[in-house]
């Protein structure tokens, strides 16, 4: 059975964190991500009523000073990513996404490009001597990220392919690729090796799964079959009560 995974961030945000953790439990789920990342002592209140925490966010897409793609940032990356990797560890998580970046201007492609596989080949092999593993994001330039460095979920797989590191895989978010491109289950299906997280949302709107266009049953059953053991995320925002919205998403899914 897929593994699947809310956002603890977007539900129950009138509560804190081990509150959102037990609400969320008590919905059917074993298993939460997060954006927050670098407080360990926050992190490690997530991990409660059976609830583990999977995966947290080590870098933002708008967060320049530390973005991938400008040679000029590999140190503050590097330092981004053992800090990130330490507070997440402590917290008994062993995965975090990593962003691109946005363009950077006065640079050429190839150069933002050849940096990005620079430091994630650095990051990776730095954090494998830890058992941690990072997911590069492509993301939408369409609605949601004007700028963003890496919108192709193909050069997604080459630039992860060319890092070449067991521990460095993509995160196919199915909404952001949805918006992007098409072709969605063949491109998946053929490349699950490679993808070591997804996230889901409606398409349009980024609301709940079963709000929108594309058939999340239909795919989720090849992620399966193909052998996929990883997390899938529930990065969505809900337009439902959060618990009604959890429910409706099992369901929907297929888990109940």
């Amino acid at each position: 059975m897929l593994k699947i995974c809310p956002l603890i961030d977007l539900f129950f945000t009138d509560d804190d964190l081990a509150t959102r953790a037990a609400k969320i439990a008590d919905c059917g789920y074993s298993y939460v991500e997060t954006w927050l990342g670098a407080d360990a002592s926050q992190l490690k209140q997530i991990n409660n009523a059976g609830i583990q925490l999977v995966s947290i966010v080590m870098n933002f897409a708008t967060d320049a000073p530390v973005a991938p793609i400008n040679p000029e940032n590999r140190k503050r990356f590097l330092e981004r990513m053992d800090a990130m990797a330490d507070s997440a560890l402590a917290a008994g998580c062993r995965q975090g996404i990593v962003t691109a970046g946005q363009c950077v201007e006065g640079l050429c492609y190839q150069t933002q490009r050849a940096s990005l596989v620079e430091s994630l080949a650095e990051a990776g092999d730095m954090l494998s001597k830890r058992g941690f593993s990072i997911n590069l994001e492509p993301l939408n330039t369409e609605v949601d990220h004007a700028g963003y460095f890496l919108s192709s979920p193909i050069e997604g797989l080459a630039i992860v392919k060319e890092v070449g590191l067991d521990n460095v895989k993509m995160l196919y978010d199915i909404y952001h690729m949805t918006i992007m491109t098409g072709n969605q289950f063949e491109f998946i299906t053929h490349n699950l090796p490679r993808i070591g997280h997804f996230h889901v949302a409606g398409v349009p709107g980024r609301h709940e799964p079963k709000k929108g266009e594309t058939n999340y049953p239909f795919i989720l059953q090849g992620i399966e079959q193909g052998g996929y053991d990883g997390y899938v995320g529930l990065e969505y925002f809900p337009l439902l009560e959060s618990r009604a919205s959890l429910l409706q998403t099992r369901e929907y899914f297929g888990l109940c």
